[in-house]
């Protein structure tokens, strides 16, 4: 019940639910949790309408600081960076309430956040990463509940999942029309975000963005990024793991392991490759590559080589705060999760390009 309860869409305007229906569809098996769905929606739909008209203009007057970017593909160590970094109180960021509740985390009242934090669960779908709703959170989520242009969707329409990495992340190749009507929904969250934390700068952690980057510089004229990567292996069974749990839990189509793992064997070339040619454009002072072995290894090592070479300040601040975080996560476990002979055979096949540029051996 719970898992229906922290439905992804259940923030969403109505009108956005019944567009997400139209294009993907819903299995038979899933119409109670898409009525479900539909009832929350439409009864929450006044008062998304109330917080636009309450903040609509001064939200859209917001300016932005230089944002910093973490990119790299899922289940690469975003997450842990992103936890790390946000420890910088000079950094806003979204919070899980916010990307949870795009529509109208302005206006919520004390009772529903704190209904909202009760709800959640002691540590994420897929990993034991603890939840809170005041964590950092990456702004994907957020546009679930805005329009049909996040990734995150794969999460609950399984069977469109090419689909929507081609047209949420890859933009078919370039289509002016999904651009910008990404841009839109993604300046307007962005916009409301800045409203929350004004003259902050924002530290932004989306694996999406990663084949975004020249698009993300034209918005956002002196942003920094900061790359992390893990070895393809990993991240290929660590993919896995997580869409399954996300597609078992939320979905409106029944989850097929074998399509998956079809997806992401093509999905991560296609996405490094976007990364791998725009990364020349970037000089030092822009991009940083760091390894999650490194930041595992020498957690406190690697925020420093960020921040001197990103030419951020205040890291002997800042540095005090790292620590206390990276200490009070000492006892984290990481999930062991098996890789069959016969995919690790196929993902040094298929990405051995990717296997080079990163510097892994296959």
């Amino acid at each position: 019940m719970r898992d229906v309860l922290l439905h992804p869409l259940i923030s969403s305007s109505f009108y956005n639910l019944v567009r997400l229906v139209a294009a993907y569809r819903c299995e038979t098996r899933f119409l109670p949790r898409l009525l479900y769905l539909g009832v929350m929606t439409f009864l929450r739909q006044p008062v998304i309408w109330w917080e636009a008209a309450k903040y609509g203009r001064r939200i859209r007057g917001q300016q932005f600081e230089p944002p910093v970017f973490i990119v790299g593909h899922w289940r690469s160590g975003t997450t842990h960076l992103h936890n790390v970094m946000s420890q910088d109180p000079r950094f806003g960021r979204v919070t899980l309430l916010q990307a949870g509740m795009p529509n109208d985390f302005l206006t919520l009242s004390g009772i529903a956040q704190r209904r909202f934090a009760r709800q959640l669960p002691e540590k994420r779908l897929m990993d034991n990463v603890p939840v809170s709703a005041e964590a950092p959170w990456e702004e994907e989520m957020a546009l679930t509940s805005t329009g049909r242009m996040s990734f995150y969707h794969v999460s609950f329409f399984p069977r469109c999942m090419q689909r929507i990495f081609n047209e949420a992340v890859m933009f078919d190749g370039g289509n002016p029309v999904l651009i910008e009507n990404w841009k839109h929904q993604y300046l307007n969250f962005l916009r409301k975000i800045q409203f929350a934390q004004p003259g902050m700068p924002l530290l932004l952690k989306n694996p999406a963005n990663t084949a975004r980057i020249s698009l993300l510089r034209e918005m956002f004229p002196g942003a920094r990024f900061i790359h992390i990567h893990r070895n393809p292996y990993k991240v290929f069974v660590s993919t896995i793991h997580l869409y399954l749990k996300a597609q078992e839990a939320w979905g409106l189509h029944r989850p097929n392991r074998e399509r998956l793992v079809r997806h992401v064997l093509d999905s991560y070339p296609q996405l490094m490759n976007a990364f791998f040619a725009e990364r020349g454009a970037l000089s030092e002072k822009e991009l940083v590559d760091v390894s999650f072995r490194d930041l595992e290894d020498d957690a406190m090592g690697t925020m420093a080589t960020i921040y001197r070479q990103l030419d951020l300040p205040n890291f002997d601040a800042a540095a005090p705060r790292f620590q206390a975080y990276l200490d009070s996560q000492r006892n984290y476990q990481k999930n062991v999760l098996p890789l069959t002979p016969e995919e690790h055979d196929e993902v040094g096949r298929r990405w051995g390009d990717v296997f080079e540029q990163l510097g892994y051996p296959v």
